[in-house]
């Protein structure tokens, strides 16, 4: 019988997780406003789910603009439009800076919509882990949530939030 997303997550949200989640969204996000995202009633993480699409959205957005670049005007022979593709498969492998802080701050939002979905017993509606489940693959998603809150202390840019 195949595992299912939900039941391979359930071991891996365990008390010590969610302790674990609450305590790095604090750090990066200052107590105050995560004790009042946990206070807040919650409908689903849709809002996360969304702004970490924007963030790999603007990933691609960066890739095609490299490729636009390298690759100008279309020819018009089939050597040339060869050549293009080419260069527009190849300014997609291009590091671009910033591109790892992107998907840090989409993975470390995704994480903090599967946190919310989890303590409010939504976990079967989580649109966060259903994107997360999608990109990384089923074979690496426990392994994504449960060690994906690792690179978000030093690499992650903080909001500025107001010290008491």
């Amino acid at each position: 019988m195949e595992t299912t997303v939900l039941e391979m997550v359930a071991d891996v949200t365990t008390d010590g997780w969610k302790t674990t989640v609450a305590q790095r969204s604090s750090d990066l996000l200052g107590s105050a406003l995560w004790d009042e995202v946990r206070a807040a009633r919650h409908s689903g993480c849709a809002p996360l789910a969304a702004a970490a699409r924007k963030l790999l959205e603007v990933q691609d957005q960066a890739h095609a603009l490299v490729a636009d670049i390298l690759v100008g005007k279309s020819p018009a022979d089939r050597a040339g439009r060869c050549l293009g593709e080419l260069l527009r498969n190849y300014a997609k492998k291009i590091p671009i800076p910033g591109e790892e802080v992107l998907e840090l701050s989409a993975r470390a939002l995704r994480i903090m919509g599967i946190y919310l979905c989890t303590v409010a017993g939504e976990l079967n509606r989580c649109e966060c882990l259903d994107d997360l489940a999608q990109a990384v693959g089923k074979d690496k998603l426990k392994e994504m949530i449960s060690t994906g809150l690792d690179n978000w202390t030093d690499k992650i840019p903080r909001p500025t939030v107001d010290q008491p």
